[in-house]
């Protein structure tokens, strides 16, 4: 008997063990729990702050990016706004203002090839001396420069020229029109030929 009461407190012992390891564990358990806990409310915490922070950021930087006038409009809406309506009382003013009832309208000239016409700038009086270029090539840049190999020769306002052909460029018909000059005047030889605008002959 004396070997089954040690063999039972040897169980009881180890019973014994066996709970203060369980309630050991029990309560390490509970404290890392506890210490879990704490670290995540604390990462949350700072996860909160660190959110808050980024949103008063973004929310600067969109008022610090708004247009000085949109500034304005928030800040000042009555100069904002009187100062639209400063600029329509103005544009009305511009748009609906009198003026000559009377229109210049432009005669239109039918030109038929073959015909003789007067060679004349169309912002230009007669008798101002104007010239106008005769090109090589039908609507030559070089027109405008002085000294260039494509203007055939220059012709002064009045110079009468014999209408060949017709040249359509940019959309437009007869746009150009080439040309022979029957007169010898200026640098222009008598039946030279060469292109002007349509809208010089007169």
């Amino acid at each position: 008997m004396s070997e089954d009461k040690s063999t039972k407190e040897v169980i009881e012992d180890i019973k014994e063990t066996v709970e203060e390891v369980v309630e050991d564990v029990k309560e390490t358990v509970e404290e890392v729990v506890e210490d879990v806990k704490e670290t995540v409310e604390e990462v949350v915490e700072d996860v909160k702050e660190t959110v808050e922070e980024a949103v008063d950021a973004v929310e600067d930087v969109v008022d610090n990016a708004k247009p000085a006038l949109m500034k304005l409009k928030d800040e000042n809406p009555k100069v904002f706004f009187g100062g639209i309506a400063a600029i329509v009382v103005v544009a009305g003013l511009f748009f609906f203002s009198g003026g000559s009832s009377k229109t210049q309208h432009v005669q239109k000239i039918a030109y038929e090839v073959g015909q003789t016409y007067t060679l004349q700038a169309p912002n230009s009086l007669p008798g101002s001396g104007s010239t106008l270029k005769i090109l090589k090539i039908p609507g030559q840049m070089a027109s405008f420069d002085n000294e260039s190999e494509d203007v055939v020769c220059n012709a002064p306002s009045g110079t009468r020229a014999t209408l060949k052909s017709f040249q359509e460029a940019f959309g437009r018909k007869n746009l150009f029109a080439h040309i022979e000059i029957l007169e010898e005047v200026a640098d222009c030889r008598k039946g030279v030929k060469g292109w002007t605008l349509t809208t010089n002959l007169k």
